[in-house]
């Protein structure tokens, strides 16, 4: 046997304090838990729920899911707590499983849908989505993959099932207001048929089916709803889409080349006319001052000839030579005694003309 000595005595009194103090705080821990504000949580006593601390998102709809969730925990026996903060727990056989309060992303996958009128398209559609119920959420669905999983099992066949029977137009537009266009000319290509429902309301039935079935998984999605981010013509019918497009751009190209021609040719004759014009008026105004010119020449030559006529007939010989034989590709045959060469032979008298008084006395 060992004896316990007066000396040993305080070391083994430390002992047993050291071990009882690790004890208290081991029991202390496992009986103490925080909630963060971002999340919620559930507190399971040998894998049952016996405590559900709920945090709901900030909206309208908080005070109703408040009194909501109160009244279903309280007919299963299960009491409530609200908000973050210090709790307590009974340790080690209750457990705490955290769920995230706040708003989470669901992308679906890109999927191809054919439309009403026989148009297949893809289709990429997004939401966002939070726990309302941690839960039934724990019950049902336990982690946020299984959700993502569930969420594109619900949301993808409601987008499909909602674009199948509907017109292209209906989806991708959202009202009837006039459509804008670059050219006036492609007003014709631009001419819809009428929108009856339009992609809010495609959109919002979307989510009215996705949310009630959600609900049975303890989700929600939010407000803002299921959104389609994404759609795009099938390959195939895209390129027929482009070409068309090729096809009217070429189209009023031409329009506007045949246009400018048309144009220019306008211009052109135009200019012609006021040319011809112009120079019909100068050639007038050209021939007035000519004429107003050659009357007063020949009004000055009349009296200034009038004076010596014989003169005046000297001049218009010599003018006659300039004119008739004075040019190097000019060829006369003519005889002597031709009039026109009384000048050369010196008769400056017109023939027959009475020679003067001194002429004859000499």
């Amino acid at each position: 046997m060992v004896m316990i000595t007066q000396r040993n005595k305080p070391t083994v009194i430390s002992a047993a304090t050291v071990v009882l103090v690790v004890i208290a705080v081991v029991i202390l821990s496992a009986s103490l838990y925080t909630v963060d504000e971002t999340e919620q949580a559930v507190v399971t006593q040998f894998g049952k729920p016996v405590r559900v601390i709920i945090n709901p998102i900030e909206g309208s709809r908080k005070e109703e899911v408040v009194e909501r969730l109160r009244a279903e925990y309280a007919k299963e026996g299960i009491s409530v707590a609200e908000g973050a903060g210090l709790r307590f727990k009974a340790p080690f056989v209750q457990a705490v499983r955290r769920f995230e309060r706040r708003l989470l992303r669901w992308n679906g996958y890109r999927e191809e849908i054919p439309t009403k009128d026989l148009k297949y398209i893809w289709v990429d559609s997004t939401a966002r989505w939070y726990i309302e119920d941690p839960l039934l959420f724990f019950e049902t669905v336990g982690t946020e993959e299984q959700a993502h999983g569930r969420l594109d099992e619900i949301i993808n066949p409601n987008t499909r099932n909602s674009i199948t029977k509907r017109d292209l137009i209906e989806i991708v537009r959202t009202d009837n207001r006039d459509m804008q266009v670059e050219a006036e000319e492609l007003r014709e290509t631009a001419e819809v048929a009428e929108v009856k429902e339009g992609r809010p309301k495609i959109v919002a039935e979307i989510t009215a089916a996705s949310r009630e079935r959600c609900a049975a998984y303890g989700i929600s999605i939010h407000e803002s709803g299921v959104l389609i981010k994404g759609l795009m013509y099938r390959e195939d019918v895209k390129e027929n889409v482009e070409l068309r497009m090729i096809e009217e751009r070429l189209r009023i190209a031409m329009k506007y080349t045949s246009e400018g021609e048309g144009k220019f040719e306008e211009i052109m004759g135009n200019k012609e006319r006021e040319v011809k014009t112009i120079l019909s008026l100068a050639y007038k105004e050209a021939k007035e001052i000519e004429g107003v010119a050659d009357a007063n020449a020949t009004k000055i030559y009349a009296q200034a000839f009038s004076k010596d006529p014989e003169f005046y007939k000297f001049w218009k010989t010599l003018e006659l030579y300039e004119e008739a034989i004075g040019s190097d590709k000019t060829k006369l045959i003519l005889g002597t005694d031709n009039p026109l060469f009384e000048l050369m032979k010196g008769n400056l008298v017109e023939t027959g003309a009475k020679p003067s008084q001194k002429g004859a006395t000499e």
